[in-house]
Order: C-alpha cells, then sequence, then structure tokens
C-alpha cells in the first residue's frame, strides 16, 4: 500500500497560552510567597496596572498567533473575575489587527494598512495605556520656522506627541537617533516621542572622525558594537529596521537619508542628547542641517536624571561648596523636582507593536542602504589576540541582561555564581574588590545606554531598606549627573585642571614619567595590589571603584605623574569610559578638581583585598604568600619567598619606586609651591578660588595639608571655640560622629521590627 501523505501525519491539535488574573489578591500571594515553578517580573508584581498591561500584551500575543486563552489557578471564582476577563477582551480586540479562528504554527505576516491605521487612530486620541501629560516647560522653537522640543524634568512621562510638531506633520515619517549612549527602546524618550508619527525609521550613525580624543574608543567601541546587534535584533521583532551608516560627517549622513526618503518626506527628527562637549558640536550641526532642509526636529533628555542645562548652582558655601553632591542634589530636586518616571516595560512593547516601518516593498529604493553593524569600523580586532572575547564574556550588553544584572543586584538571593545581593550589603563591602556582587557592575549598561537611569532610580527608591544603608548607592547616578554638570560648566576638564592655576603644578622628571608610567600601566609597579588592578583593566575593561581610587592615587601621590596621563588611560581601556565621569574621578584625585580628595589611598593596606584573593588572581605569582606580605612582598623574609617561588626582580618587578613616604613628601611640596606661586587664587582662610562660567568668583574646598596664609605657611587649624569642647566627640561630623548616629539608626529599625 501507498505511504500515508504528510498531511494525514500532522496531528489535529490546539495550542493554548495561559494567564493569571491580575488581581491585587494574586499580586499579595506572589509577594508573601511565590509558587513553584511561577515567575512573576517585578514589573508585573508592582502593581495591577502594570499586571493589566503585562496581561493585556500577552493576549494580543496569543490572539495573532490564534491561541486559545487557559486562565490559570485560582481561576475566575467570581462575578468581579468575570468582569475582569470581559474587560481584558474588550481591550485586546480594541487594538488587534483581526482575528483568526484557525490555529497556526508560524506568526501571521502584519498587516501594515491595518498597523498605520490604528496608529493613526492612537495619534488622534489619548493614549490609554500611558495616562500623564507632558509638560511645555522646557518646549522652545528652532530657527527658520522649524520647531524644537525638548522633553520636561520633572516626573511626568513623554506620553503625547511633543507640543511643537503639528498634528499633519505626525502623518509623515519620523527618523529616531540612536547615540552611543541611549542604545535602548525601552525608556528611551526619543523613541517615544517618534512613535506618534505615522512611520519611523530608526538609525544609528557612526563617525570615526567625530570620536575624538574622548569620545568612543579601546574597550567602549566592543561593547557599543555588542549593543546595537541586539538592539537590531529587538527593532527586527517589531518589524522596524536599524539603519546603520558611516563616515566623516554625522550631520551629512543625516541630510543624505533625509533627502533618499521621497515617498510623503521625512516630517521631523528626534534624539537624545548626550551632554558632552563633542556632543553638543555634532547636535548643532544637527539643527543647522535640519533647519536648511526644513525638518523639524526635537530633542530630548532620556541619558541622565537631570538636564545639566537645567540645573543651576549659587557660589560660595551653601550645606557644602559650590558643585559638590550635597547642594546639587538639593539644587535638582528643588529646580526640577521628582526624576521622571519612566514608563513600564508592557507599555514599551505595546509601543513598539504599533509601529510601522516604511513600507516599500514595491520600490527598490528602500530600505535605503545599510552598512552591517559587524563591517562597521567599529572594535576591529587585527592580530591573533582576540583582547575583546573576554570583555564581550563578562560584559553581556543586551537590554535583557541589563535587567537580569539589575535584578540579580536586588535580589536578596544569590545565585550560583556568586552573584546576587549586592545591594542589601553594598553600604559595608562596596569597597572589597575579594568579594563578588559586592558592586552593581550596572555602569556600563548605563554608559552605553542598555538600562535607564531612571527605571535604576526608581527601583533603589523602591527597596525597603532603611535609608542610612541605602544612601550611599542610591546617590550613585546623582554623583554620576553632577560629573555632566561639571562637564557643561568646565568642557575643558577632560584635560586640563578646573582649578586652573594646578596647571602650574611640578610632576615628576620626563624620563621618570615614561618609566613610572608604564610600569603603571602594564601592571609592573612591584606593589601587588596596583597591578592587580591594572592587570584586571586591561584584561576585562573593568575594576571596582575601590580599585580605582587606589591605583590612581598612586600613579598621581606616590608616582608623581600627571593625572591627565592616568585619565587618557583609562578612557581607552575601561568598559564604562565615560567622559564625564572618568576626568572628575581623575581631576579629584590630581587636586586640581572641584572636590578633590580628602584622603589617601594607601597601596599596600589592602583593604580592599582583606583575603588576598584578588591579588592571588591577577598577580599569581604571588598566590603562595601568605596574607601577612602578600601586599609587601619585600618584607617577607628569604626563605617565605623562596618556598613561594618569588624571585623579586626576576618573576616578579621589584617596587618602581622604593621610599613611597619619600615620594608623597614630594608630592604634597608641589602642590604647596604651586599655591606659593598663585596667592591670587588663595583665600585668607586658605581655600582656593575658582572663575565660574559666569565669570564669577567661589570658594571650593581644599585639603588641610595644602592650606596656606598670604605669606604661604602652611596654616594650623583653628582650635575650636568652648562651647564646644566640652560636648562628645560622637556628636560630631567625623567618623565617630557618623558611626554613632548609624548605631543608633540600626537599634531604632531594629526596634520597630
Amino acid at each position: 500500500s501507498s505511504p500515508p501523505s504528510s498531511s494525514s501525519c500532522i496531528p489535529n491539535f490546539e495550542i493554548c497560552g495561559s494567564i493569571f488574573l491580575p488581581t491585587k489578591k494574586l499580586i499579595a500571594q506572589q509577594k508573601f510567597r511565590p509558587w513553584n515553578g511561577v515567575f512573576l517580573s517585578n514589573e508585573f508584581l508592582s502593581s495591577t496596572a502594570c499586571a493589566r498591561s503585562i496581561v493585556l500584551q500577552m493576549m494580543r500575543i496569543y490572539n495573532k498567533f490564534g491561541c486559545e486563552i487557559l486562565i490559570e489557578a485560582p481561576g475566575v471564582r467570581n462575578e468581579k473575575d468575570w468582569l475582569i476577563v470581559e474587560s481584558l477582551l474588550m481591550d485586546r480586540d480594541d487594538d488587534d489587527d483581526g482575528g483568526n479562528d484557525e490555529v497556526v504554527l508560524q506568526p501571521k505576516k502584519k498587516n501594515v494598512e491595518t498597523k498605520e491605521k490604528n496608529a493613526s487612530k492612537r495619534r488622534k486620541a489619548n493614549p490609554t495605556s500611558l495616562t500623564t501629560p507632558i509638560s511645555k516647560k522646557n518646549a522652545g522653537g528652532g530657527g527658520g520656522g522649524v520647531a524644537a522640543a525638548t522633553t520636561p524634568n520633572n516626573n511626568f512621562r513623554p506620553t503625547f506627541p511633543p507640543t511643537s510638531v503639528p498634528i499633519p506633520t505626525l502623518q509623515k515619517t519620523a527618523i529616531v537617533l540612536f547615540h552611543s549612549h541611549d542604545v535602548r527602546v525601552h525608556d528611551n524618550v526619543a523613541l517615544q516621542l517618534a512613535s506618534y508619527h505615522r512611520r519611523v525609521i530608526p538609525v544609528f550613525l557612526w563617525s570615526r572622525a567625530e570620536q575624538g580624543r574622548w569620545g568612543v574608543t579601546g574597550c567602549l567601541e566592543v561593547i557599543l558594537k555588542d549593543a546595537l546587534r541586539h538592539l537590531e535584533t529587538k527593532l527586527e521583532r517589531h518589524d522596524l529596521k536599524l539603519i546603520c551608516r558611516e563616515g566623516n560627517d554625522s550631520s551629512h549622513m543625516l541630510r543624505r537619508i533625509c533627502e533618499e526618503y521621497d515617498d510623503d518626506g521625512i516630517g521631523a527628527v528626534y534624539w537624545n542628547k548626550e551632554h558632552t562637549t563633542e556632543s553638543r558640536i555634532r547636535e548643532e550641526r544637527y539643527r543647522a542641517t535640519l533647519t536648511d532642509i526644513k525638518v523639524k526636529f526635537v530633542e530630548s533628555q532620556s541619558s541622565l536624571l537631570y538636564d545639566p542645562m537645567d540645573v543651576s548652582l549659587s557660589s560660595g558655601f551653601r550645606g557644602g561648596h559650590w558643585g559638590t553632591l550635597m547642594p546639587f542634589l538639593k539644587g535638582c530636586k528643588k529646580q526640577c523636582g521628582e526624576p521622571r518616571v519612566p514608563i513600564s516595560r508592557a507599555d514599551t512593547f505595546s509601543m513598539l507593536e504599533r509601529m510601522v516601518a516604511p513600507n516599500k516593498s514595491n520600490d527598490d529604493n528602500w530600505p535605503v542602504a545599510s552598512t552591517p553593524i559587524d563591517e562597521l569600523d567599529m572594535a576591529v580586532i587585527r592580530g591573533k589576540d582576540k583582547w575583546d572575547a573576554s570583555i564581550l564574556e563578562r560584559f553581556r550588553m543586551s537590554e535583557e541582561d541589563a535587567l537580569k544584572d539589575m535584578d540579580q543586584f536586588f535580589s536578596f538571593q544569590k545565585g550560583k555564581d556568586g552573584s546576587g545581593g549586592g545591594f542589601a550589603k553594598y553600604e559595608q563591602e562596596r569597597s572589597r574588590a575579594d568579594l563578588e556582587g559586592s558592586t552593581s557592575k550596572l555602569s556600563a549598561h548605563l554608559r552605553i545606554g542598555t538600562l535607564s537611569p531612571n527605571e535604576l532610580y526608581y527601583r533603589t527608591e523602591g527597596m525597603s531598606l532603611v535609608d542610612l544603608e541605602s544612601k550611599t548607592f542610591s546617590r550613585r547616578l546623582f554623583w554620576r549627573d553632577l560629573a555632566y554638570f561639571h562637564l557643561r560648566s568646565f568642557p575643558e576638564m577632560r584635560d586640563k585642571s578646573i582649578r586652573l592655576h594646578y596647571e602650574d603644578t611640578k610632576w615628576c622628571s620626563k624620563e621618570e614619567e615614561e618609566e613610572r608610567y608604564n610600569a603603571w600601566r602594564t601592571g609592573r609597579t612591584g606593589f601587588p595590589l596596583v597591578d592587580a588592578g591594572m592587570r584586571e583593566l586591561y584584561a576585562t575593561g573593568w575594576m571596582t571603584q575601590s580599585i580605582r581610587m587606589v591605583v590612581a592615587s598612586f600613579l598621581v601621590e606616590y608616582l608623581r605623574v600627571n593625572w591627565v596621563k592616568g585619565c587618557e588611560w583609562f578612557h581607552y581601556t575601561l568598559v564604562d569610559a565615560d567622559s564625564a565621569i572618568n576626568p572628575m574621578m581623575w581631576q579629584n584625585a590630581g587636586r586640581s578638581g572641584i572636590d578633590q580628595w580628602n584622603f589617601i589611598l594607601s597601596p599596600v593596606a589592602a583593604s580592599q583585598d582583606a583575603t588576598g584573593e584578588y591579588t592571588r588572581k591577577w598577580v599569581p605569582e604571588l598566590s603562595k604568600l601568605q596574607n601577612s606580605v602578600l601586599h609587601e612582598p619585600w618584607k617577607a623574609p628569604a626563605q617565605v619567598l623562596q618556598n613561594a617561588g618569588v624571585v623579586l626582580g626576576e618573576n616578579y618587578p621589584k617596587r618602581i619606586v622604593p621610599d613611597i613616604k619619600a615620594e608623597r613628601v614630594k608630592s604634597a611640596e608641589a602642590v604647596l609651591e604651586m599655591r606659593r606661586r598663585n596667592q591670587q587664587f588663595n583665600t585668607d582662610r586658605g581655600y582656593d578660588l575658582i572663575r565660574l562660567p559666569d565669570g564669577e568668583q567661589t570658594v571650593v574646598f581644599t585639603k588641610k595639608e595644602f592650606r596656606i596664609d598670604q605669606q604661604g605657611r602652611v596654616m594650623k587649624e583653628v582650635p575650636r571655640n568652648k562651647s564646644s569642647q566640652g560636648k562628645s566627640s560622637s556628636g560630631g561630623r567625623g567618623r565617630r560622629g557618623k558611626a554613632a548616629q548609624k548605631k543608633i539608626l540600626r537599634q531604632k529599625a531594629a526596634a520597630k521590627s
């Protein structure tokens, strides 16, 4: 007999998709005691509104694939539950592309005309999933009749079309530009605003020539390229194509794309400001180009909590010196309110599903030419050493990975690799390089933009720890914003002292500098903790903040090498190289910044590596040494070194500077001599004066050992007045006082619990 036909072999079955009813009771149950085998995201459990939005998107996906809906236990128990089901079905069908009674195993091809019709209807009516109106606070007009707008810095969501773009323009196609700081779709303000147009073209423009000295280079290129690959894949899931172009001038590339698209013309171009010295030049060229070709543009703010242009600080001491954290933090909240609240991830998914790409299937000219991401002149690794492999293994730059890393950090449970639970112990263990999970490692995601700073801010604010125990991490994002405020105020701060007279500081000789810098850069200084940090940096593009500070302090204070050299090397080798944050740290380490360090980190005390595991990992030639001499091997008896297989000067270098105390004396004296030569920048209390962008002078913090009087003598500490002499030392502002305050607060928290 003949074999059965292939069609008769296909079993007759139906596919079902399950949902939970988004009720308060379910959320409360799952928060208190999650069921085995059930995973509900933090966003789902955050509120019934978020849960409902997620369930609704699932129902639309099931309907698109022809799946029946199965309601999971506890199911529909009463009339109220049934009303929730009816409401969900009505909302699903109101935004559906059409039903399908047949069971299908492959997704249906989207009907672009129907999708455009739904998108047009959404533009005319107020969206239901996004409810907070946009503010007009920062809206402005562009030249030549071309409108420009900026999104607000208060906690409004950019949910309605930008007020500066006329409704007829929304019927045209929009271009949304992605850059090296906003490679994501979730909580991307420019993308959200562009989504109200009839069609949307995502674009990435790459110009190596525009990167200059402080743009995207080195390790940063590696993770940017990886993030772009993931962005392209994510957009393709929603039938959106990322157009990539490269050349010398991004404004010329932008003009050409606008001119190539000849269907109904480009209505507007959207982008998020990057807030760097170079990006302001690039964005000005964008504005001039678009004004010239009569295309509207909308600039948004999506990479920081606040736009640095919207914050101003008064000179003088106001709860802190000008440009330090607390005056800045208070100024931000007073002048701009709380940071913008991000939209939910379910709303982002809904937005992407509704967005429509240009439909030019009958026109060979569309999509326009696009350079494949892997063919961009970016992170091109030549030679046998594939040094990018270890970076890509450690830092996976998708939005999903960013969310996973954030969830692990805030989780109270450790993963198999030791990660997780970092937030709960951050206050006590953040300086420990030898403990896995002691820091968040989210800085690379924030730098590239695969994670929204606003989402991280509100995730931090939502944690239930006592404020005292979480304040350090919660302020990290404000430190980040502060760095960009400094860069806005001092555009040359990457390689020029903010305290301009510190340019007159004498460093080591040129011959010493070359030898010392090369030893530091390659992890061959003879100081194990410093070498461990520099080797980790070169191998992985990463160091914890505490180790960064150790190696920076060592280069400046003990090797007496100009801080700019360290800043340049960090910018090339760090995966999270940030041209505002990195120089702010190096300026302060080099004493020329706004908030010069009031401490010196020892290269041998090694509190950052109490177990010694960190040093043993990155300096394996010393791995057999015991802890007592691990960070000072020159103090080890000859027999101990011999037993450990260590020969100083052969398999591990001798110290590049044998007497660090003498080097430190020379370093301090160089600063004092410089200050004596520049008395015009010295106050009668021995503090430095700097000139602000508006021409006004202000006092900045100056370390006690560098304060001199008008005759150039080091000032003695002014004794406290009698009224303060009888007070307990625990009530002051020093370390003892803070420790006592922490103890009291912990006791109060324990009593409440």
